[in-house]
């Protein structure tokens, strides 16, 4: 950390950035030896996280809340904005923000699609599709407040396993994908969008879709999303893109994200992409007429059945695929094995001491039936979500989370603290 600044000053940036209580932060520095900086020291306590103590050190104290949460980490920085690890205040619940990064006014196209994943996140409740608790703003800022989801993407999940996964790991993990394609499609929503990056497993090997920013609306058409872009923008990814998408993406059904799910698969299976090489134009080429190699010269221990499943989900007329996710979830279902992932390959989340786990709530009274709006924490380990991939307009002038963060694990359960009071307007660099 830099040694620019007086213990003196350090101790004033922490005291006005209300992360840490009064009376804590008093019996904490009691323990500080002197001479020693309090940085390291309110780390060791666990009343800092990393994030927090080098925002801290670079001269930050300001915009480490945002609305009724405190931002713990920073997940990550995609085309739309920020994604961050935060806690609400009161209920100490582990969520996913992710902050549009230009305000609203400067990015219709942007704003837009942020609606568009809360309003199809609205539409539906299932299990195996992350769940979208609230649409804020703060400020200038939109934000969307996500579960925090204790696993790995399925792209973040291949590379551990050489040349793809276990076939029975990959089927189980795409069957539960399309059981919650089947559900949106009910619903009337087409993904437009299924790829491993949108696709995270927990630690019991459940498999969340995510990212419903360019979901088409077949009820409404294609509303506006593809008229902003203009005709001449492909909405999507061109290693998991349906031919007809690449075409007219304002027009599909969900047999495109059949054959997203089917190219998702393949990509589990063989540890690469349907076209691994080349660029994005060809790619896009090769999806309308190349086929790929057949997934059993890569991986000759993949059933017949399988491999037939995979094919059909992969044709290039809408007509050869599957009609619905339903029909490809059954044809995956012998081939299913529920397969939790290694828990070493899940990353320790950053936590406050007072935080509170899962493990720290009695679970509910049998009921049969299992709620999906129910907002669950989840168990230490860091959470990703996928970031969207469409860029806002370059002459908006980006906003950025200068503060927060907080790093522990969780001992004992401390009482809870009352929400620290703003030190102020949140400094959004």
């Amino acid at each position: 950390m830099p040694a620019t600044a007086t213990t003196d000053e350090l101790l004033d940036r922490v005291r006005r950035s209300g992360l840490i209580p009064p009376a804590e932060l008093d019996t904490a520095l009691a323990d500080l030896s002197p001479g020693h900086p309090p940085l390291p020291h309110l780390l060791a306590g666990k009343l800092l996280t990393p994030f927090q103590a080098e925002r801290l050190a670079a001269g930050k104290f300001k915009g480490f809340l945002l609305g009724g949460y405190v931002i713990l980490d920073k997940l990550g920085t995609g085309g739309m904005g920020q994604v961050f690890l935060a806690e609400h205040t009161g209920m100490r619940r582990l969520v996913a923000i992710k902050v549009l990064g230009v305000p609203a006014e400067d990015d219709p196209q942007g704003f837009e699609r942020f609606l568009r994943e809360a309003r199809a996140a609205a539409a539906v409740n299932h299990p195996n599709i992350v769940q979208v608790f609230d649409l804020n703003k703060d400020g200038r800022l939109n934000y969307l407040v996500m579960e925090h989801i204790d696993g790995v993407t399925l792209t973040a999940l291949v590379p551990h396993h050489g040349d793809g996964i276990p076939f029975g790991a990959a089927a189980d993990y795409c069957r539960q994908v399309a059981l919650a394609l089947q559900h949106g499609y009910e619903r009337g929503l087409v993904h437009r969008d299924v790829k491993p990056n949108n696709v995270m497993v927990d630690r019991p090997g459940v498999a969340k879709l995510l990212d419903l920013g360019l979901v088409r609306f077949e009820r409404e058409g294609d509303s506006k999303l593809t008229s902003q872009v203009g005709k001449g923008t492909i909405l999507g990814t061109a290693d998991y893109l349906a031919p007809e998408q690449a075409v007219d993406s304002s027009a599909v059904d969900i047999r495109a994200d059949v054959y997203g799910l089917g190219a998702t698969l393949y990509f589990l299976l063989a540890g690469h992409p349907l076209f691994p090489n080349g660029k994005t134009a060809q790619k896009l080429m090769w999806q309308q007429w190349r086929e790929p190699t057949p997934i059993r010269e890569l991986r000759p221990d993949v059933p017949d059945g399988l491999a037939q499943a995979l094919n059909t989900a992969l044709a290039k007329k809408p007509d050869g695929r599957f009609p619905t996710p339903q029909e490809f979830a059954d044809a995956l279902a012998p081939f299913a094995v529920p397969s939790p992932i290694d828990p070493a390959l899940v990353p320790t989340p950053p936590l406050r001491k007072w935080t509170r786990l899962t493990n720290d709530i009695p679970p509910p009274a049998a009921s049969g039936v299992t709620t999906a709006r129910l907002p669950r924490p989840s168990v230490g380990s860091a959470a990703h979500i996928a970031l969207a991939a469409t860029p806002p307009k370059p002459a908006a002038a980006a906003l950025t989370l200068t503060d927060a963060a907080e790093r522990t694990t969780a001992s004992e359960p401390v009482p809870p603290l009352p929400e620290p009071p703003r030190p102020g307007p949140p400094a959004w660099a």
